[in-house]
């Protein structure tokens, strides 16, 4: 008889893939072990274990960890994982580092307005959008809510700067909904990892963060990058009774079913 591996005479356990008749793969747990007969004669018993249902709820776990259900990319979990990583690299090799974050403008009035199946298909709609302008296995994820972030070594921060102009732009073109056309507007903060510091990614990302709030003060739709000289009075500058990512009951009006703000003041 012909296995589909190497059979030695020793206890050992391995996975393995087979395709048997019904021409579908299967996964086996298989086990063997030493058999020692009276007359010295020795053998192996081979046990097999159909975990084809098991491994694949474990992948769809595991899928589940690190990416978001909706627009399936990935999630803030898997962001800081792989994110630390590459943040580590870019010290180590004494690169440039940057990160995005990106806010949509007004998002709660898209629910409100049209209902949370349309704000669903418009964070769709911007993740797809956004992805014809980074790279394959570009980091890139849901921060949470309807914030993204984004993050690249060997990036400065005018590229930073470059690359979210060309997200803003790219956000903004209106998709089609049961409800009409929808378009709306994206905020963007950009900040640059400190050379030769000790420099935290959770710092590097609360000063993409500030460049973010300061896009929302100047009137959202824009892209604002994090320089030490601007905010170094940050808590006086930045700080507002209310945050204006905040979503409040904001009049809008309808050109053409697109979101507009009125009569906003900050």
């Amino acid at each position: 008889m012909e296995f589909p591996f190497q059979l030695k005479m020793a206890a050992q356990s391995m996975q393995l893939r087979l395709t048997p008749g019904d021409n579908m793969e299967r996964t086996y747990q298989v086990r063997t072990s030493l058999l020692q007969h009276a007359n010295n004669r020795k053998g192996l018993l081979l046990i097999f274990t159909d975990i084809t249902e098991s491994k694949r709820l474990q992948t769809q776990l595991e899928h589940l960890a690190y990416y978001d259900e909706l627009t399936g990319i990935n999630n803030r979990r898997a962001f800081f994982q792989r994110c630390n990583d590459l943040f580590s690299e870019a010290k180590q090799d004494g690169e440039t580092f940057t990160v995005i974050l990106m806010d949509i403008d007004y998002y709660k009035k898209v629910n409100d307005t049209y209902g949370h199946y349309a704000g669903d298909l418009l964070l769709v709609h911007i993740v797809r959008a956004c992805q014809t302008q980074l790279q394959a296995g570009e980091l890139f994820a849901r921060y949470g809510g309807e914030e993204f972030v984004f993050a690249r070594k060997s990036c400065t921060a005018a590229e930073g700067e470059a690359l979210a102009n060309r997200l803003r732009v790219i956000a903004t073109k209106p998709f089609a909904t049961s409800e009409g056309m929808i378009s709306v507007t994206v905020s963007l903060g950009v900040a640059e990892a400190t050379k030769g510091g000790e420099e935290t990614l959770s710092q590097l990302l609360n000063k993409a963060d500030q460049a973010l709030y300061a896009a929302k003060q100047q009137g959202r739709n824009r892209v604002c990058v994090y320089k030490e000289s601007l905010f170094a009075l940050g808590d006086n500058l930045l700080k507002c009774q209310n945050d204006p990512r905040i979503e409040h009951d904001l009049p809008l009006t309808g050109i053409g079913n697109k979101i507009t703000a009125t009569n906003v003041s900050l």
